[in-house]
């Protein structure tokens, strides 16, 4: 029986290994510096190529955006806008340029610190297999109860979860399949919010709610991060009415910089 699992297991190790002997993303400062105070935000000719593409994903994008600014990237698929949202979490790292928090190179902070600032929802946000309760703690194990209910209440999930027949200890299913598009987008936006980070990132927010739900949720996200920073990449026009500016991005460019009273 062994002996007939050999190849099997050997395919595996190789797929295994492959991936341990690939070269990290991002690698960790060996002697990171102190989080800034300020929250300003600066891409200075940042260039960014995927492995095998064509052309770059961002091609010598500087962007300003001051703390406490919010801030609307747009554009159309393949335009950039969710490779800023990698670097910026610091999933990847620029090919060239520079990103700085505060003047501080974020390349130069600890990973822990970064993502404990720069909170992000990501276009197909992840949810564990457990309960609805654990996956919202994971953003902050200590959350008490009325935290929780605060962060629903903003995510509009406050009658979703009323109606579960266990409530917040309801089980999601394998990684979140019990819940649909839209719920699992609300509950990651409800998980970031309870680690309250003074950079709010959403990627896609509305994807798989109504424009009236969308609409809604946003009105109250914006609200609860009134004077902090938030980034938002979207298709949709809900909200852009309150960002202070809509940023266009195209082939990896950015086309427009506008204020939103001049969309």
């Amino acid at each position: 029986a062994a002996f007939l699992g050999v190849a099997s297991t050997l395919a595996s190790a190789r797929r295994l290994f492959a991936i341990l002997d690939r070269k990290p993303p991002v690698i960790e400062h060996a002697d990171p510096r102190p989080m800034p105070e300020g929250r300003d935000i600066r891409l200075d000719g940042v260039r960014l190529r995927y492995a095998g593409a064509v052309r770059p994903a961002l091609d010598g994008v500087t962007l300003d955006i001051p703390g406490g600014s919010h801030v609307a990237l747009v554009g159309e698929s393949g335009a950039g806008k969710s490779s800023v949202v990698a670097l910026l979490a610091r999933l990847r790292d620029p090919d060239a340029g520079e990103i700085r928090l505060g003047g501080t190179p974020l390349k130069d902070l600890a990973l822990a610190d970064v993502r404990r600032t720069i909170g992000v929802v990501p276009q197909k946000p992840h949810l564990f297999t457990t309960t609805l309760q654990d996956n919202l703690r994971h953003g902050r194990p200590s959350a008490t109860a009325d935290e929780l209910a605060a962060v629903l209440d903003v995510a509009g999930l406050t009658d979703f979860v009323a109606r579960l027949p266990e409530g917040l200890a309801t089980p999601v299913g394998v990684a979140g399949t019990t819940l649909s598009g839209g719920e699992a987008r609300r509950v990651a936006i409800a998980r970031v919010l309870l680690r309250d980070p003074d950079v709010l990132v959403l990627d896609e927010p509305g994807e798989g709610l109504d424009p009236e739900t969308e609409a809604a949720v946003l009105d109250r996200v914006l609200d609860r991060m009134a004077g902090r920073t938030v980034i938002m990449i979207t298709h949709a026009r809900a909200a852009l009415h309150r960002m202070d500016r809509v940023v266009e991005l195209d082939g990896g460019r950015i086309v427009s910089n506008r204020t939103s009273s001049a969309i």
